[in-house]
């Protein structure tokens, strides 16, 4: 049994680099992929300890959910505030810890 395979009349061979194009780019972007995900992994630890030592303040903790939220918030906006950087790491952190929020949850309780 031989096993033909049947083109349509209009088929055109591709070459190597338009290959690249169709199956999804290069080691590079693969490279970019994996070092977006480390940092994004590592900002989400970086958060998770930040809220850990944050929480530990027993006057941090005082409140509702809705004071300590608002505490929270002041305090990061004034941390945001120092620097540009700070603002850059703040903000992939919260987001990361947001994102999350069940595990955060899970995580923040241990």
């Amino acid at each position: 049994m031989t096993n033909k395979l049947n083109l349509p009349a209009s088929y055109a061979v591709m070459n190597e680099e338009e290959m690249t194009y169709t199956q999804g780019g290069s080691a590079l972007g693969a490279a970019a992929t994996v070092v977006g995900a480390v940092v994004l992994g590592s900002s989400y630890l970086w958060g998770i300890s930040q809220a850990k030592d944050w929480l530990s303040v027993k006057k941090n903790r005082e409140g509702n959910f809705l004071t300590v939220a608002g505490r929270a918030s002041d305090a990061i906006a004034a941390d945001m505030a120092k620097s540009p950087s700070n603002f850059l790491r703040d903000g992939v952190s919260t987001a990361m810890v947001v994102a999350f929020a069940p595990l955060s949850a899970i995580l923040l309780i241990l």
